[in-house]
């Protein structure tokens, strides 16, 4: 691939990076909606949304696909490097399950909670959880 036609790609966690490398398409959520990048887009930055990141790369006749979990966060991308800052973002493979009993107890805690920034927390904390769900069953 020549270097016009690549992205530069870093994923990167308060904990850790979790990739960094050549690719030839990004897809992800952002707040409102999918975004793909690809080698040559304008300057941008956008939140992002509880969901997952594609990062395609190889040559044509060999691509692959990377898979991460994302927990919100922004994405910047200019001069075709990508850079995705999350507060937690994990390789799909790297997921555990989802325990159904653990998503329960977070709506019932919902359904209870009378303070509006703490709903707000249980909120995310049950899309992050539902999210990971179905990117573990491939939904």
């Amino acid at each position: 691939m020549s270097e016009n036609k690549t992205l530069y790609v870093d994923i990167i966690s308060p904990e850790r990076p979790v990739y960094s490398g050549q690719a030839f398409a990004v897809t992800c959520k952002a707040w409102d909606g999918e975004v793909g990048i690809l080698p040559g887009h304008a300057p941008l930055v956008t939140k992002l949304g509880i969901g997952e990141v594609r990062v395609t790369r190889g040559e044509s006749s060999e691509r692959v696909t990377d898979r991460f979990a994302i927990r919100q966060g922004y994405l910047e991308v200019s001069h075709n490097k990508v850079v995705i800052l999350s507060e937690d973002a994990k390789a799909i493979a790297d997921l555990k399950g989802v325990n159904p009993e653990d998503i329960e107890k977070l709506q019932e805690q919902l359904e209870t909670e009378t303070d509006p920034a703490r709903r707000a927390e249980l909120q995310a904390d049950l899309e992050w959880l539902k999210s990971c769900d179905k990117l573990l069953r491939g939904v």
